[in-house]
């Protein structure tokens, strides 16, 4: 009988940690969601070059777009705006992939973007009224 290390509460990154797939092709079945997309990711994040098969292939250009990503690809943007001198002083901006997102009035497949209300400067001051309004309350309660 064959055993592992691993058992119930195991991860595929886990399972995969320290194997190099690269030169490695993969095709992954049901890869538009799921258990598919995240052995997807997984094998992608090890290096594996890996082809998606999928019946939705709007929800697999999401994926392929938005989740073959490694980690320190995935943590790029939000260290550039933590670190950066070129976003000294800019807030209340939407960024993905490293550049600031487009405003967009209607979401399209690829999930890129940003709704227009969600930089609305009337609802920014709105919410900026509510959250201090919850404060107080939250303070006089204690």
């Amino acid at each position: 009988m064959i055993t592992t290390p691993f058992g119930f509460s195991s991860t595929a990154a886990e399972v995969a940690a320290g194997i190099d797939l690269s030169g490695r092709r993969a095709l992954v079945t049901g890869a538009s969601s799921g258990l598919g997309a995240e052995t997807a990711r997984v094998l992608a994040s090890r290096g594996a070059e890996v082809t998606l098969a999928v019946r939705d292939t709007a929800a697999g250009e999401r994926v392929a777009a938005d989740r073959m990503k490694t980690v320190e690809q995935g943590a790029a943007t939000s260290v550039l705006l933590a670190v950066s001198p070129l976003l000294d002083g800019v807030g209340g901006r939407y960024f993905n992939d490293c550049n600031e997102a487009e405003v967009v009035d209607r979401r399209t497949g690829t999930l890129h973007g940003v709704a227009r209300y969600a930089v609305d400067p009337e609802n920014a001051r709105r919410l900026w009224d509510v959250s201090e309004a919850l404060l107080a309350d939250a303070a006089g309660a204690s």
